[in-house]
Formats: structure tokens, C-alpha cells, sequence
């Protein structure tokens, strides 16, 4: 981690030499095109429509009613018309109109939680062609600038602003969140929070590079914003990005409890979250230590991109600006100057390629399957059967795990087991979810009397026995005897 390889190196730089500092998991070139799900977060578009593009923003497009509870808390549902929410033009018209009719006048609003109506999401990011479709990008220098005012008319109004998160809350999503005072995360498998913009070229141009690092630290900033990594919800918690992780059904209950505390003054809020350290300190708030971290930094994102992306090199700045200025606006405006700056680049318009070239690929017209598929069998319970076998089912899937004998499957279920023990260890997947996921484990052999009737259920089979021919003819023809028609082999 980019946080404990600066501590480390400083603390060992008498007694090491430079190269260790290579050592750090540092973004690499590949995080770039990796994880192409998340890199539409990234892209910038919260801001107001132009005049003449939006006469009147149709509000419920996008938002639910506003509720007000008997104690004062509004409660802002998102609900785009597409299955995740995004930000667009016509989305922050509309989130401009609903804060200005709906709340700003209201005196019987005494604090507001943010939460999505949908399931699984909170904002997965931005419509990533408001940027492509801008030939001219400095253009986007007074669409940013609304999109700050918007957040700072916000935070005018003087009430505890609560987001509730489930699922993804990425790039402008997680800048909204950190405009709020407060921030409760639901223990979600789905739930993950990021600035990923870096993986297109970008950088958090809504006050992202400028409201992380008081939150949770230089390093831990640096880190995010250099990788674009995902932050699970306990390391979140850990780290001081999100105050308090409930499960998905308690998400909204403590919300709206914690916007009362909040408005009562039960809850007071500081920043940073954490306390530092006395490493952390002498690192991130002394000139030494900031000399030392700067140059850690700077090697390790040479050494990773060859100084062929300017994004990583326009955060260092945009972070370094926001240590030695006391001015906000200041600040604010030096972070989109950069960012329109990165937009006209050729590098960004090539990831920005990439992302969509990702996102074409897994799109197809075949329509919805005729059969569901629920029932998965996997045969053959060495690595990467165990393997299969173990995604799907924390996919969901109800997986039929054969092998041969009992001794080959108990290896196989002991491979599985253990990769989840170090996850529920490293908090990384509760225990809810750790019983759920043995639970979709169905092991069979050759001596269970009743594993045919479990293969007769079965919507996909998945071979991964022995690379013996013979053997797999053999194992194809007697499982396409118990198998229904519809199950794809």
C-alpha cells in the first residue's frame, strides 16, 4: 500500500537504498484498463445543464419526493431512469432545482440524508460522454465551477448533511459524499467506495483532490487517488472515509438517526476522523517528512508510467497546492484548471477510448436466456475446480461440487474454506455472508447415491476433471445422461 510503503521508506531510508522504495504496491500501468466497471466514475459531468440546453430540470427524473421526518430530516431519494445512477447535465439541473425548491426554503429542515432508492447502487459515477461530446474542453472550467457552487450553496444552509451508501460510490459519487458531514456505508459485498478518475486520464475535479486528504490523510489520499482503487466498507471505516458500516436493511434507519444526533449536537464530527500518528505526522506535517514523502511518491510513479501519464503528476500538484493554501476557492479553482487541462489530453481521450472499447464488449442483443441460471456443477474439485467453484458461489449460485472420491472433494472444500477464513480474518466478507457462501456449497462424489438427482436440477456444468481424454469422454457421456435439456455443458 502506497501510505505504508512512504512511512516504511522513510523510516528505513538510512539503512536501505532507494530501490526498495519499488517495493510499494503503486498503481501500475495496468490498473489503467483494469477493472473497467469502475472507470465510469470517473468521468466529470456534475454540474447544471446550460440555459439554453434545459429550460425547466425535470426533478423526478431523477429524485424521489422529498420526505421530511417529524424530526426535520429530509431524506433526498436518487433514483435515475437507468439501472445505476450516474451524473449528467440533466442530472445536476435536477439536483440543483430540488436542493433550491425543496430544501434551501424549508426552516423546518433541520438536517437531509442522501440515499439511493435503488438496491444496489448510490452514484456509479458520471456519463462519461458530457466530456467526449466537448470539443472545446475549457469549456468545462465553468460547468466545474457550478458544480462547486452547487455543493457550496449546500453546505450554506447550515444542517448536517448525512449520505447513506450501498453498493458503488465512485468518483463523483464519493466526492458528493465528502461534501457531507457525515457518511454510514451498509456492510454490502457491493458496497465500495473510490476515485478512480486517474484510470481515465483524469483527476476528482469536484473538490476530490482537495476534501479526501484533510478526511483521512496525505498518504491515505495519495494512495487512493494514484491507483483509483476500491475502499471496502471495514477498511473504510478503518481508515476514517466513512463513520459507521450497518448492514443493507439498518442503512437508512441509521442515516436518519444519525442526521438527528447530528442536528441535536448527540454527534460531533472532526477532521480528520483519525487521529495521526507520530509517524504519520512527522511524515505528512513537517517539511522533511513532506520532502521525503514527495520524493517517494514521485519515484514510485516514475518508475510505474514512465512519466508518459500526466494525471498522477496533476494530482501531486493539485494535493501539494491544497497544503500550502488556506484558500478554498483558491484551491477549487487550481483543481478544474487541471482537470480541463488532462481532459484535452491525448492520453485521456485514448483511455477514455479504451473504457469505452471494455464496455461495448460486454454488451450483446441476444436478449434475456429462456432458463435462469441457478444451479451450477462443477466437476472436479482440484485448484481450479475448487476455484470455479468458489466464485460462483459468491456469485450466488447454488454450486453441485463433484469429484470422484470423498478425500479429492474435502481438499477441495478446504481450499475454498480457507480462501474465505483470510477474507472474513482481513474483513473483507462478514460472517453472514461466509455462512451464506458454505451454504451454496453442495458437495457430491461418485459414492453420494443421490448426486444424479442434484445433477438433473443443474443449469450449467462446468468440466475441470483430469487433463485425461479418455476420462473426460467418459464424464461427458455420463453427465449428459442425468442432465436436463436446457443445461448448457
Amino acid at each position: 500500500m502506497l501510505r505504508r510503503s512512504i512511512s516504511k521508506s522513510i523510516r528505513l531510508a538510512a539503512s536501505r537504498p532507494a530501490a526498495s522504495l519499488h517495493a510499494s504496491r503503486a498503481f501500475t500501468r495496468a490498473s489503467y484498463t483494469q477493472k473497467s466497471a469502475s472507470l465510469i466514475a470517473a468521468s466529470r459531468s456534475f454540474s447544471a445543464v446550460p440555459n439554453d440546453a434545459l429550460s425547466k430540470p425535470d426533478v423526478s427524473k431523477f429524485f424521489r419526493p422529498v420526505e421530511v421526518t417529524p424530526t426535520g430530516v429530509a431524506i433526498v431519494r436518487l433514483d435515475g431512469p437507468k439501472a445505476m445512477n450516474t451524473i449528467s447535465f440533466e442530472f445536476s439541473a435536477a439536483a440543483k432545482e430540488m436542493w433550491s425548491t425543496e430544501i434551501a426554503p424549508r426552516n423546518d429542515v433541520k438536517s437531509v440524508v442522501f440515499i439511493s432508492a435503488k438496491k444496489d447502487n448510490f452514484i456509479a459515477g458520471a456519463d462519461i460522454q458530457d466530456i467526449k461530446n466537448m470539443e472545446d474542453k475549457t469549456k468545462l472550467l465553468p460547468i466545474i465551477e457550478d458544480g462547486i457552487e452547487f455543493f457550496k450553496d449546500m453546505k450554506s444552509k447550515k444542517i448536517p448533511m448525512v449520505c447513506a451508501i450501498n453498493g458503488p460510490a465512485l468518483g463523483g459519487g464519493l466526492e458528493w459524499a465528502l461534501w457531507c458531514d457525515y457518511r454510514v456505508c451498509s456492510d454490502s459485498s457491493k458496497t465500495k467506495m473510490g476515485l478512480p478518475e486517474v484510470k481515465l486520464g483524469l483527476l476528482p475535479g469536484f473538490g476530490g483532490t482537495q476534501n479526501l486528504f484533510p478526511l483521512i490523510g496525505v498518504q491515505g489520499a495519495m494512495d487512493m487517488m494514484l491507483t483509483g482503487k476500491d475502499i471496502r466498507p471495514a477498511k473504510a471505516k478503518k481508515m476514517g472515509l466513512v463513520d459507521l458500516v450497518v448492514s443493507e436493511h439498518q442503512l437508512e434507519s441509521s442515516a436518519i438517526r444519525a442526521a438527528e444526533d447530528l442536528a441535536n449536537g448527540d454527534i460531533k464530527v472532526k477532521i480528520p476522523r483519525k487521529p495521526k500518528s507520530w509517524m504519520a505526522w512527522g511524515i505528512e506535517d513537517t517539511p522533511p517528512g513532506q520532502s521525503k514523502m514527495w520524493e517517494t511518491i514521485n519515484k514510485m510513479v516514475m518508475k510505474n508510467t514512465n512519466g508518459v501519464y500526466p494525471a498522477p503528476f496533476a494530482i501531486i500538484e493539485c494535493v501539494k497546492e491544497g497544503l500550502k493554501s488556506s484558500d478554498m476557492d483558491a484551491r477549487y479553482k487550481f483543481e478544474r484548471e487541471k482537470f480541463a487541462e488532462l481532459a484535452a489530453t491525448n492520453e485521456s481521450a485514448s483511455l477514455i477510448g479504451i473504457f469505452d472499447g471494455m464496455t461495448a464488449l460486454k454488451k450483446h442483443s441476444f436478449g434475456e436466456p429462456k432458463n435462469e441460471t441457478k444451479n451450477v456443477a462443477v466437476l472436479g474439485a482440484g485448484l481450479m475446480g475448487a476455484g470455479i467453484a468458489q466464485i460462483s458461489a459468491e456469485k450466488g449460485y447454488r454450486v453441485l461440487l463433484k469429484d470422484k472420491t470423498e478425500d479429492g472433494l474435502a481438499k477441495g472444500e478446504q481450499y475454498i474454506n480457507g480462501n474465505w477464513d483470510k477474507k472474513l480474518k482481513r474483513k473483507t466478507m462478514t460472517m453472514h455472508k461466509h455462512n451464506q457462501n458454505t451454504a451454496n456449497i453442495v458437495p457430491l462424489s461418485d459414492n453420494t447415491e443421490s448426486w444424479k438427482q442434484h445433477f438433473s436440477q443443474a443449469d450449467l456444468v462446468i468440466e475441470a476433471v483430469f487433463e485425461d481424454i479418455d476420462l473426460k469422454h467418459r464424464v461427458v457421456k455420463e453427465i449428459e445422461d442425468v442432465t436436463p435439456d436446457h443445461c448448457v455443458f
